[in-house]
């Protein structure tokens, strides 16, 4: 049973009930360090004293030593994590069955650098709130210090004629979304092998979001442009190609927040967005992609969707995304992170997303905006004959979206 304190029981419960692989459905978040790996049980000192500030784990500190550990990962040397980002999303969860997380330890051959992994059911947290949990876990400074100098955050309620103009938008996209006939979903052909392999690309912030300026779009819009031209070169039943039949691509939409705790239960709600296939020029892609991703963040569409969510009930939730999935080939979002986060006083290098691979699909992307990068990974079953090309495919339609600037 999902948390007490979660927002929407309805959607942890389906989340719960998608897959009964453990691993299947995991988000998470990798830090790279340089220097010596730390102790573990400095790992787990730490991971304790910020327990008070995470009531969503505080639950789990009388067996704290269940949720933390290391992964020995043979071979794998410091600046070349392959092996160690593939082994993070295959290896067996550690942690109790009511609080599935677990903060892994992966150590450099070398023994000059590491790595620092918070990853957790997907029932446990959305994409933002795992975020909002990893600025008070591994924020260089103690949050307890700054606690008290923390506002509470309220979003404000919607007015009425907001409220009821989001309630008809999300009613008529629901409704055209059961009325239409979906097309086959986007399955490999056979059993997948259950194995799966991280692969990523990174470019500067600074290049995306100058490019999303000139193209007068968001970098999300990039980001799903790009994406259309990977599902076009890595597609492995023709769902792309499928004639007279809406595909696209499936967006979490983040509810509204309350206050300031780092977690309050799974609050998305999921959204199709159709993407222009017949339009070559990627260019334009994102153009009207603009178009249709703007309204999401309408504070009406949202409170909406935040109902529905409470109405449907466990059943509802899963035949809603269910038909969802059936009409898309591909789920991905984009996560802006601010925070400074890092361990024992020094500054993690890169950030990493590490996203839940729904059984529907073949593979999944997340794009996470961190400092002065933004790193695009992909999660793909090892069955796609494309499984370790997919970063390299979407780092080309960058190229083309968004052209590095000569330096010199």
């Amino acid at each position: 049973m999902p948390p007490a304190d979660t927002a929407y029981p309805a959607l942890d419960l389906t989340i719960r009930g998608m897959d009964e692989s453990v691993h299947y459905l995991h988000i998470g978040a990798v830090m790279e360090f340089q220097g010596p790996r730390p102790d573990t049980t400095a790992v787990l000192d730490h991971v304790r004293r910020r327990l008070p500030s995470l009531p969503v784990l505080s639950d789990c500190a009388g067996h704290l030593a269940d949720h933390v550990g290391e992964l020995r990962v043979p071979g794998c040397r410091s600046g070349q994590w392959t092996r160690a980002y593939d082994a993070l999303v295959n290896a067996p969860a550690l942690g109790c069955a009511q609080r599935p997380w677990e903060v892994r330890l992966v150590g450099g051959a070398d023994g000059d650098g590491y790595l620092l992994c918070y990853r957790a059911h997907h029932a446990l947290h959305d994409g933002v709130s795992l975020m909002r949990l990893i600025r008070l876990l591994f924020a260089l400074t103690d949050p307890a210090a700054t606690a008290a100098r923390q506002p509470e955050r309220h979003k404000e309620r919607p007015g009425a004629g907001t409220r009821l103009r989001g309630r008809l938008r999300v009613a008529a996209a629901t409704a055209r979304l059961l009325a239409a006939r979906p097309p086959r979903r986007p399955l490999l052909a056979g059993a997948p092998d259950n194995r799966r392999v991280v692969t990523t690309a990174v470019v500067p912030v600074g290049r995306l979001r100058a490019a999303a300026r000139a193209l007068d779009c968001s970098v999300l819009d990039l980001h799903l442009a790009a994406l259309s031209r990977v599902a076009e070169a890595a597609d492995p039943t023709g769902w792309t190609t499928e004639r007279g039949r809406s595909r696209g691509v499936v967006v979490p939409v983040s509810l509204d927040q309350v206050g300031v705790t780092p977690y309050a239960g799974n609050r998305f709600a999921l959204a199709l967005v159709g993407l222009p296939w017949k339009t070559r020029d990627l260019a334009e892609r994102a153009r009207i992609l603009s178009g249709r991703t703007g309204g999401l963040g309408d504070p009406g569409v949202r409170w909406a969707m935040g109902k529905a969510m409470e109405r449907l009930g466990p059943a509802g939730v899963q035949a809603l995304s269910g038909r969802m999935f059936a009409r898309a080939g591909l789920q991905s979002t984009v996560l802006g992170f601010t925070a400074d986060v890092g361990f024992a006083g020094l500054r993690a290098r890169r950030f990493t997303n590490l996203h839940c691979l729904p059984a529907p699909f073949p593979y999944q992307p997340a794009l996470t905006l961190w400092r002065q990068e933004a790193v695009c990974s992909f999660t793909a079953d090892t069955a796609l004959p494309a499984a370790e090309k997919l970063a390299d495919l979407w780092l080309r339609a960058i190229d083309e979206l968004a052209p590095a600037v000569d330096a010199s």
